[in-house]
């Protein structure tokens, strides 16, 4: 029987009985994708379009029927062709179609060529032109590049590779354009921007580099401190010219490199010249001299001539420069310390020039005048920024010239005749200036150097060479802060008030009111009148708030007062309303007060800063006006004035003259002053004596006052305040609270609403009106008594009616009941904050309304009643209670309540307690401790109990009831159920509120308590005997039965040996004995020593693809899953279904085999032991 076509996984014994049919196309006979379908014996191909043949071997040729047109080549496919129009002018699927004129490829330049109707159409890129893009545009006519830069245009592809700045390679894209190729030394995109070749730092020790066109240049300092000076292109040449040639004077050597040698020349400082700087330019002026200067000759035509010095002075006003004669002249001058010019021509002034800015410094300055077309005076000096350029057209005729007067004198003029015959100018009228005192240097008559050695004889006077000045002020002469000025040739001291003298070393003595609390003043006549401008100052050193300073009188009244009050000045006069000043002078210290009377005008000064003014009528001091300073003789007059002034007065000026209250001299003989109880000196009161420093503070004394040392905790400024708070008298659970004259302790308490009531009474020293009560609470109950007080007829009730807060009082003489009840309910655990006072709280009867978290609008009564004035006359007050109308207590939490200001403090007799210092108390008379620390928020608002705990607020903390399972503060704790150990024969595991026991094996019930009999339902067979075990039973066989369940009988046995040694070989085993050793030769499928063990062929898994095993004797089965055949379900058979379909049905008949071998199995049986026999 032929096998040919059978699968070769099909062995002969599947056809044995021909029930299969042979697939013929097993083979796959087919070619070129057909498909092959079989019949029964034979086979035939179903080919694929294109194809023809038995076994659609044969292509077909589909260009034969040729469908290509116009010469179109036919390629043929398979089951396709296509047409290759190339070179036929036409295109399309048949070559059917009339190629477009854009074929050709007219346009040139890579442009692109769209078709028309009967043209086409070049889009040319950007930088050509043209119908056919022929043309490029030389983007280089304009000449872009400057700098002598050379202008490639982008287009031009030949250059590409070449000519740095181009793309690297061509492309019509990027052909538009041009770049530019610069000169060495020029950069950007059009060469216009010039390369910085400093920025290499060419130059060498520290020679600075100026950038030029493609080029640099470096300048060489020489300057250098080291004392090497460099040249040369880079400042890298050593110039030796200096090297031996020093300048004098600290001139400045600059060494030069010419003609191949090494040369210097000189820089010389200000005051010397000459080549080696060896001649002094600087002359000293001592004061009465001049110098005369003779210059060259100028005519009328020479119109331009200048002079130029430098000069140093301190003097404010000073002749610089005389040129000309009495008709015609010109003079420079320091007026003010300012420099001015004047020119006069025929005695009548043509020019004044002058620059702002103060030269009577002590420093050097340059000045410069020049005369041409414009008179120019220019100012250079460092401290002169701007505007130090004065210009005025020339005053002077065609024919005239300043030029052309040869004699000009320098510090002053001359006085006499000469010897030369010069004229004595001064007889000329020219208005005579102070001789200038001080150094000139540098002076220069039209670019000609004035030295000392060119001086002539006869035309200077009181001139010496160099600048002779001391620094009169450097040994500080001047004492006391006073400012020295250096007058040159010597020094003046200005002094600071209330200094005078030379150096500044006396002062203007004091004059002391008021001391050791005397009354006193001074009184100035005045013989002289100061008119209606004038100003009056002093200096001031009080500690007393008031007192009058001074007052103006004439013969009739007072026209000005000043005085203090309140600390502060206050000014006066009949036709003005009173002006007080803001700042407070009467603190100790010394303060300059100033008086400037003006025209409808009086203002206030202390020391520079103006206080302000009022507008008066016009005073005038006349003589015989009064001055009083202190007080006035009239003791009632001078109370209302501010009362007598007590401190020292100093330095008192009617403008510029001294009223001295203990003068030296007799200069001031006209204003000796009238003095009553006014005493030299400034000497302050001892006040130490009088003991003010209070609770053992330490005095010391101050000028006209006192400074306490006071102990610990306490304050003020006689010791007189107790820190009570910094004591800490309150129990760590209350809060200090100052009051005045001590303290009380602040706590919110928490009532039970049982025993926790507070009775308070009045300590009898109550004197203020009560007539307001302050507290704050939070509860949830909606009827609570939380205050009263009852002394018939009076009576007063708080409390907390159907959830609203209810005040209930009656007081004085009134009949009625006052009763006002809260807008909204309080009763919602949250804190509120409640005031109930009188509206009048002045009045013997008054409406009172309540303010609850003051919110408006607030409650107030319909009657009047009094105030609470009854509680201070030994009224017992209940808090927390009162057992008023059967209403409960307080549950909750409750401030320290204020009654009229009093607390109501929870604190007294408890431990730690401080006895209180004040006066007005309320006293607690139970003995009952409170319970504090009531929180401020309901505490069960951050939901504090986990795992569904209820929260309890008790005002002062907050209790979790947790459910079953939990417990802890918070809940937070799982109950160990398993703690008890209730699992008898088992493992204990925990659960919320539950546990379950995991039994051992042979045990069951919730608690394991239960044990297992496994052999209830046992499947022992032939008279086998169950042995319940733990994990399950097993079977005691009889005989000759062997097996799990006893079910299969005993394979013969063998036997060897003797009646004292012998063997017994089970499962048909061959007891062999071979001299002393009993040896058993077991059969296949079982081992062990006597052959008493099946051997488990599935042991080693031999079943593949998840196949399942079944062991059998000397043997083992794979049961196959659908997809898999073999001995080992090693063939995969997924993709042939009939074969597939065949062996599902084999493989489920063997796995339902299986099955019903194992249905009467009991895993958790175990073998017995065999019995011998």
């Amino acid at each position: 029987m032929s096998n040919m076509g059978i699968p070769p996984f099909m062995s002969f014994t599947a056809c044995v009985n021909c029930e299969l049919e042979i697939d013929e196309c097993w083979s796959q006979p087919c070619l070129n994708g057909a498909t092959c379908q079989d019949v029964l014996g034979a086979y035939y191909c179903d080919c694929a379009p294109g194809f023809l043949g038995d076994h659609c071997e044969l292509n077909f040729d589909e260009c034969a029927s040729q469908p290509c047109l116009h010469g179109g080549l036919c390629v043929d496919g398979e089951n396709r062709y296509s047409c290759n129009c190339t070179g036929s002018g036409f295109t399309g699927t048949y070559c059917e179609i009339l190629m477009p004129l854009c074929w050709s490829k007219p346009c040139h330049h890579n442009a692109t060529c769209e078709d028309s109707v009967d043209n086409y159409i070049c889009h040319c890129w950007p930088g050509y032109t043209g119908a056919q893009c022929e043309t490029d545009i030389n983007e280089c006519d304009s000449n872009p590049c400057q700098s002598d830069g050379e202008c490639v245009e982008l287009s031009s592809e030949k250059q590409y590779g070449h000519i740095t700045g181009l793309p690297s390679s061509f492309s019509y894209l990027e052909a538009s354009g041009y770049v530019c190729v610069c000169q060495p030394g020029f950069t950007g995109i059009h060469c216009e921007e010039d390369i910085d070749e400093c920025s290499s730092n060419p130059c060498q020790n520290g020679g600075t580099c100026e950038n030029l066109p493609g080029n640099y240049t470096c300048h060489c300092p020489f300057d250098n401190l080291s004392g090497t000076f460099y040249g040369g292109e880079n400042c890298s040449d050593i110039l030796l010219g200096c090297t031996h040639h020093p300048c004098l004077n600290n001139g400045l050597c600059v060494p030069h490199f010419q003609n191949d040698r090494h040369e210097f020349s000189c820089l010389c400082p200000p005051g010397y010249t000459g080549s080696l700087c060896e001649t002094v330019t600087t002359l000293s002026f001592e004061g009465n001299g001049f110098l005369g200067v003779t210059s060259g000759p100028h005519t009328a035509k020479d119109s331009v001539c200048n002079i130029a010095f430098s000069f140093q002075t301190v003097q404010p006003t000073a002749l610089l420069l005389f040129r000309g004669n009495r008709d015609m002249f010109v003079k420079m001058e320091l007026l003010s310390g300012y420099i001015h010019l004047s020119v006069q021509v025929h005695n009548q002034s043509k020019v004044l020039l002058y620059i702002s800015h103060n030269i009577s410094d002590g420093q050097w300055h340059s000045v410069e005048v020049i005369f041409a077309e414009a008179v120019t005076l220019a100012l250079v000096s460092n401290s002169c920024t701007e505007k130090c350029i004065a210009k005025a057209s020339s005053p002077f005729e065609r024919n005239q010239s300043i030029c052309a007067f040869q004699n000009s004198f320098l510090g002053g003029l001359p006085v006499g005749t000469a010897s030369n015959g010069i004229t004595v100018l001064n007889s000329y009228n020219i208005p005579s200036t102070p001789p200038f005192v001080g150094c000139l240097q540098d002076i220069k008559f039209d670019l000609n150097p004035i030295t000392w050695e060119n001086i002539s004889s006869g035309l200077s006077l009181n001139i010496k060479a160099n600048c002779l000045r001391k620094d009169w002020c450097e040994s500080q002469p001047c004492q006391n802060r006073g400012r020295c000025i250096n007058l040159w040739l010597s020094y003046q001291c200005d002094c600071y008030r209330p200094y005078k003298g030379p150096n500044c070393l006396r002062e203007y003595v004091a004059g002391r009111f008021g001391q050791e609390d005397s009354t006193g003043y001074a009184v100035f006549n005045l013989d002289g009148s100061y008119g209606q401008n004038f100003s009056l100052s002093m200096f001031v050193r009080t500690n007393r708030p008031s007192g009058l300073l001074l007052a103006l009188k004439n013969s009739t009244y007072q026209y000005i007062r000043v005085w203090l009050e309140h600390g502060r000045l206050a000014l006066l006069t009949p036709s003005s309303p009173k002006f007080t000043v803001k700042s407070v002078l009467s603190d100790g210290n010394i303060h300059l007060i100033t008086l400037k009377i003006k025209p409808n005008k009086i203002e206030l000064y202390q020391s520079s800063q103006n206080l302000g003014f009022i507008s008066a009528a016009t005073w005038k001091i006349q003589k015989g006006d009064i001055i009083y300073i202190g007080g006035l003789p009239d003791k009632k007059e001078t109370e209302v004035n501010g009362g007598f002034f007590k401190g020292c007065i100093q330095d008192v000026r009617l403008n510029n003259q001294n009223l001295e209250f203990f003068p030296n001299s007799t200069n001031s003989a006209s204003h000796s002053p009238i003095l009553v109880n006014v005493t030299q000196g400034c000497l302050g009161d001892n006040i130490c004596k009088t003991n003010p420093c209070h609770n053992g503070g330490i005095c010391y004394s101050l000028w006209d006052d006192f400074s306490c040392s006071c102990p610990a905790n306490t304050a003020g400024k006689a010791c007189e305040e107790v820190r009570w708070c910094e004591l800490s008298p309150c129990p760590p659970s209350a809060q200090c609270q100052l009051v005045p004259k001590g303290f009380e302790c602040i706590a919110n308490a928490v009532f039970n609403g049982q025993s926790s009531k507070i009775l308070f009474r009045s300590n009898g020293n109550i004197t203020r009106e009560l007539t307001n009560i302050t507290f704050g609470f939070r509860t949830k109950d909606a009827n609570v008594i939380i205050l009263h007080a009852e002394k018939e007829p009076e009576f007063l009730n708080i409390s907390i009616q159907d959830s609203r807060l209810v005040f209930q009082l009656r007081s004085g003489n009134s009949f009625y009941v006052l009763h006002l009840t809260s807008l909204q309910s309080v009763n919602d655990g949250t804190w509120h904050q409640v005031t109930l006072s009188m509206r009048d709280p002045l009045a013997q009867a008054s409406r009172w309304q309540m303010e609850v978290d003051n919110q408006t609008p607030f409650v107030t009564s319909a009657i009047a009643t009094g105030n609470l004035n009854f509680l201070k006359d030994n009224t017992d007050i209940y808090v927390g209670d009162g057992a008023l109308n059967n209403m409960k207590g307080l549950q909750g939490c409750l401030s320290t309540i204020e009654i009229g200001g009093i607390y109501l403090s929870y604190f007294e007799n408890a431990p730690g307690f401080t006895n209180k210092p004040q006066e007005e108390q309320f006293l607690k008379i139970s003995t009952n401790s409170v319970a504090t620390g009531c929180l401020q928020l309901n505490a069960c608002n951050s939901n504090p109990c986990l795992h569904g705990g209820n929260c309890e607020d008790i005002y002062s903390s907050y209790h979790c009831s947790c459910p079953l399972g939990w417990s802890g503060t918070h809940c937070e704790l799982n109950i160990d159920e398993c703690f008890s150990d209730p699992c008898i024969h088992g493992n204990c595991s925990d659960r919320v509120a539950a546990y379950h026991c995991r039994c051992e094996p042979g045990y069951t019930g919730v608690n394991c308590e239960m044990e297992i009999d496994n052999c209830q339902n046992h499947q022992c067979a032939n008279g086998a005997t169950c042995i319940s075990e733990t994990n399950g039973y097993s079977c005691l066989c009889l005989g000759n039965f062997t097996g799990k369940f006893c079910r299969y009988r005993r394979l013969p046995s063998t036997v060897c040996g003797n009646e004292q040694t012998n063997l017994t070989c089970y499962n048909g085993g061959n007891c062999t004995e071979f001299q002393t050793e009993l040896k058993c030769m077991c059969r296949p499928g079982f081992t062990g020593e006597r052959c008493e063990k099946d051997i488990d062929e599935c042991a080693s898994n031999p079943c593949f693809n998840g196949g399942l095993c079944q062991d059998l004797l000397d043997k083992f089965q794979c049961l196959c899953d659908v997809a898999f055949a073999g001995e080992r379900c090693e063939l995969d058979v997924s993709g042939l279904s009939f074969y597939v379909s065949l062996l599902l049905w084999q493989n489920l008949f063997q796995l339902l085999s299986y099955l019903i071998l194992r249905m009467n199995d009991e895993p958790v049986v175990e073998w017995g032991e065999q019995e011998d026999y």
